[in-house]
């Protein structure tokens, strides 16, 4: 697979996918922070990474230095990773990913992204994300869900989270990613 690099062979038994994209959906890091905690709680273990050679402009997305105990120094680059959480006994697993949203290359990334997906067994893909907006402390927060599945949509709409898309803006990276997958034939 061009553009990722695995660490080992991902279980074919992974069949959800959840997703979270560092950015502009990302507001105060509550979705790849929620990843995070997913990853290290369950426990999870990377499989694989994209590299961020050809999708990011390290002039926006730029790689952090580290100082070692020894005074070395180690640079970071921008992480887009695949960690899966296999329960054992023949039961589904996750497969987890998160990454900040690249700026180029969408259609190529979003190829690589959904190639590990399909090599690791994935029918579902949920996405995390948040939005700021003004929510005062007196009333709950609101969440809000949809998807292409007619039975899960049910489900968001008997918890009284579904909500019609009504809007036309700018796109993001996993709004690409989730119709990409729902499509009966992905395009190269």
């Amino acid at each position: 697979m061009d553009n990722v690099e695995f660490d080992r062979e991902p279980p074919a038994n992974l069949t959800t996918l959840v997703i979270a994209f560092g950015g502009w959906i990302d507001a105060g890091r509550a979705a790849t922070g929620a990843l995070r905690h997913l990853v290290r709680d369950l426990p999870a273990e990377r499989v694989a990474r994209i590299d961020p050679e050809e999708f990011f402009m390290f002039t926006q997305e730029r790689p952090e230095v580290k100082l070692r105990d020894d005074g070395d120094r180690d640079i970071h680059w921008p992480k887009s990773e695949f960690f899966a959480w296999n329960p054992g006994e023949g039961r589904d697993g996750l497969l987890l990913f998160s990454g900040p949203e690249p700026h180029q290359k969408w259609r190529t990334y979003t190829k690589a992204f959904l190639d590990v997906a399909e090599r690791s067994g994935v029918r579902r893909i949920v996405s995390l994300g948040a939005l700021l907006a003004g929510a005062p402390h007196t009333r709950p927060v609101r969440v809000t869900g949809r998807c292409t599945d007619g039975a899960s949509r049910s489900l968001l709409e008997a918890w009284g989270i579904y909500r019609r898309p009504t809007y036309e803006v700018p796109s993001c990276i996993s709004s690409v990613h989730l119709d990409l997958h729902s499509m009966p034939s992905r395009p190269p």
